[in-house]
């Protein structure tokens, strides 16, 4: 089990795939409520949205549409460099250590059935909305 030093703190962000990103954020925002904010990585077949909480989904435009096999969910820590050598040890294959725009870092790993998960610090920019 992780320490309490790197135990999972919240749920950072999920992602949907979608056959037609701009149909999907139109959705997003209208049926949801959800606000734009600006993405964090580059690309132009995504969208980034946020809850009030700051909790935040994003939407891939990808032709396999819908999630299934790369939807995750991002979990939050303290200490990312701390909890990827844990994950190792326990014999966890992880990817190595981004960062994206705003600073924020992030690794990846699977869980048995292949799920992916991602591991991050808190976002750079805070909440938006």
């Amino acid at each position: 089990m992780l320490s309490a030093t790197t135990r999972l703190r919240n749920i950072n962000h999920i992602t949907y795939n979608v056959k037609d990103k701009d149909a999907a954020l139109k959705w997003y925002q209208e049926v949801l409520g959800l606000k734009q904010i600006p993405k964090m990585v580059n690309g132009d077949h995504l969208y980034w949205l946020q809850l009030p909480s700051g909790a935040m989904v994003h939407i891939i435009e990808n032709a396999d549409a819908p999630s299934a096999p790369s939807h995750h969910t991002a979990f939050e820590v303290e200490d990312i460099d701390l909890t990827r050598i844990e994950l190792t040890q326990m014999g966890v294959e992880c990817t190595d250590i981004q960062t994206r725009n705003d600073g924020q870092r992030a690794f990846y790993l699977n869980d048995p059935d292949g799920n992916r998960i991602e591991i991050c610090t808190y976002s750079g920019f805070g909440v938006l909305v």
